[in-house]
């Protein structure tokens, strides 16, 4: 049971990661225009 709340706990920072990536890429997008 412990195994699945690590796994679903790295799935959910993965895609916090992401998020936090996209959000910033597109931030300094907007800035460079």
């Amino acid at each position: 049971m412990l195994e699945y709340f690590f796994e679903a706990l790295l799935i959910l920072v993965c895609v916090g990661v992401l998020a936090f990536t996209g959000l910033a890429v597109k931030k300094l997008y907007q800035g460079q225009r």
